[in-house]
């Protein structure tokens, strides 16, 4: 089966598309990543994507579809003529308040669907939340499906989140705020990202700026938990935007806020453990600084970067895996990972 999974992140990179195929052998499930691509976001489409929250219903109406028909857009224009059985959309997140029993992607399936002439799979998290979970992490059911050799994964968007093994559970959650507050700071400068981690590594730590970063409760909080973007943008941007550091040492303070909580949950969570092997994709794997920071805390693990396709491509990946499960009528959401009343067959299906 062929599918392509679409995702777009927090961070507001662009539209990722991965086109997949998934195998059932005599010796389990194959599968491999066809070809990727990442289209990027028009100037207008990333500021009507920050503003969403704060816009009228009829808006947000609009912006559901109208995305819908760019990621179907997209879709057709990747693929040419490549026949593939179904695309698998994660959308873009505008809320997500599993407090409130209520999470909302946009990217409408109908359009997606209409306009790609492709049958598309979409809102993975919803039935998760009615039974009493976050509905996030919605992929380490892929990470434990389709990278067993690991106990740890890690991706770092704009949100870092860790998928871990223990025993015949996973265990996954969301670790802290990250390119989030990376490309806000890097904006300042002109530039839409830090590459490399150049102006993080010029700067200092100021230790009172991550004091007030990890006095939050959430880092107090044990699983399951997850971060909503709303949150990160109205409590951890107010306090770069107010603070009167050097902008080079609330950059480097903001790596060390990513370092320091993913080496903090390695070793809480896997400090007996023999195999101490951690995979690490998103776009922060291309942070060489970071990179080298959680190197240097996550003391006595191997940090693993695989290569391009994974590293750019595995949140697609997982997406894909997801509408491949809900295709085959199995279950895609793990409740030891969302805290949900039981396992879940997520996602929703608009049929060509």
């Amino acid at each position: 089966m062929k599918i392509l999974g679409i995702m777009s992140g927090s961070s507001l990179d662009g539209i990722d598309l991965a086109l997949c195929e998934f195998k059932e052998t005599e010796n389990g499930l194959k599968w491999k990543i066809i070809k990727g691509t990442t289209v990027e976001y028009s100037e207008e489409w990333k500021q009507k994507l920050k503003l969403l929250p704060s816009i009228s219903g009829r808006e947000l109406t609009l912006a559901d579809y109208d995305l819908g028909y760019l990621f179907g857009k997209v879709s057709k224009s990747f693929l040419a003529d490549e026949k593939i059985d179904f695309i698998a959309s994660h959308g873009h997140t505008v809320f997500h308040e599993p407090e409130n029993k209520m999470t909302l992607q946009i990217g409408n399936g109908s359009a997606i669907a209409s306009s790609s002439g492709v049958s598309t799979i979409y809102d993975f998290r919803s039935m998760d939340i009615g039974f009493g979970g976050q509905g996030a992490p919605v992929v380490p059911i892929a990470d434990r499906d389709l990278f067993p050799e690991y106990n740890a994964l890690v991706n770092i968007g704009g949100i870092s989140n860790i998928s871990i093994k223990k025993g015949e559970t996973m265990i996954a959650y969301d670790i802290s705020p990250a390119n989030q507050l990376l490309n806000f700071l890097a904006l300042k400068k002109g530039l839409e990202y830090d590459k490399n981690g150049n102006i993080a590594s010029s700067g200092k730590l100021d230790k009172d700026l991550l004091n007030k970063f990890v006095s939050y409760d959430y880092f107090k909080q044990d699983f399951p938990k997850s971060l909503d973007n709303n949150f990160i943008r109205n409590n951890f941007i107010p306090i770069l935007e107010k603070y009167t550091a050097k902008l080079e040492d609330k950059m480097a303070t903001s790596v060390e806020l990513i370092a320091s909580t993913l080496a903090a949950e390695l070793t809480n969570h896997l400090k007996n453990t023999v195999d101490k092997r951690v995979l690490l994709t998103g776009g922060g794997a291309k942070n060489t600084f970071l990179v080298n920071r959680i190197k240097a805390l996550a003391k006595g693990f191997e940090i693993i970067v695989p290569d391009d396709l994974i590293i750019d491509f595995k949140e697609a990946l997982m997406i894909a895996y997801m509408g491949y499960l809900r295709i085959n009528k199995k279950e895609n959401v793990l409740s030891s990972v969302t805290g949900a009343l039981k396992d879940s067959i997520g996602g929703a299906v608009c049929v060509v």
